[in-house]
């Protein structure tokens, strides 16, 4: 970093802010043609059977933070972490559940300054969904399901603007509330305080969050997930992982 010799500095890719539409999210994916092979991206799924019950849940976590390094070690520096693939048959891993495991687990393998997360989420719709993402780790966020709903609008691309645009000031609403000026700085700061949560969950997956009210634990997690899986595919044919519910320090 302090090299001021250094003729071939490292490349970062930047956007102007951290929602994703359609055309940011498909470059992204294909992201070496577009850097010649100077960035790599792999998306990771962060779906599994919903009949592997609640139980499954721990070894699907595990299973998804130790792909990441693998990810990661071989070269692929922008992670996307997608619930796309569910259906009535899979179920996700709630999406700041998945976001924060990654996020630690590769902060403990000394890999986090390696990559880029980026989540692809249908659970995402409101400003705190996308605080408490960017907050726990999410460099950039695609709301696949909002932005699908708004494709069906009359005028699609202003219906996107718009809201990106109205997101976009929410989050500026956060961050200065606590004294933070830009997303890079607000990105993994872990302003929110978890209410509800076992203090074990939150050691092992949100690792510096503040709890002091205690609560249900990953399975319990892991069972609402699956409750609001079969309750929306019964009654919508719509299946997306709820976010986990996390409160501000500042939060009246």
């Amino acid at each position: 970093l302090l090299d001021i010799n250094n003729v071939n500095p490292p490349q970062r890719i930047e956007v102007s802010q951290p929602i994703l539409d359609f055309a940011g999210m498909s470059v992204l994916r294909d992201i070496e043609k577009y850097t010649d092979n100077k960035f790599r991206s792999a998306e990771l799924d962060i779906t599994y059977p919903a009949s592997w019950g609640s139980e499954g849940i721990e070894a699907c976590v595990a299973a998804l933070c130790s792909s990441a390094v693998d990810a990661v070690r071989s070269g692929l520096n922008i992670l996307i972490l997608s619930d796309r693939n569910m259906d009535g048959e899979r179920v996700a891993i709630p999406a700041l559940l998945a976001t924060s495991a990654v996020h630690q687990h590769l902060i403990r393998e000394g890999l986090r300054t390696a990559t880029g997360l980026v989540v692809e989420t249908g659970s995402a719709r409101e400003v705190h969904h996308f605080a408490l993402l960017g907050g726990f780790g999410a460099e950039a966020i695609y709301p696949n399901l909002v932005m699908e709903t708004l494709a069906g609008f009359p005028e699609p691309e202003k219906a996107v603007n718009n809201y990106v645009k109205a997101v976009g000031k929410g989050l500026n609403k956060v961050m200065s509330k606590m004294g933070i000026s830009t997303y890079m700085s607000y990105t993994g700061a872990q302003i929110f305080e978890a209410v509800g949560l076992q203090s074990a969950l939150v050691a092992k997956y949100f690792s510096g969050t503040p709890s002091k009210i205690e609560g249900i634990d990953v399975f319990q997690v892991a069972e609402e997930a699956l409750r609001l899986h079969q309750d929306r595919h019964l009654k919508r044919g719509l299946t997306r992982a709820p976010l986990l519910r996390c409160q501000s320090k500042n939060a009246h």
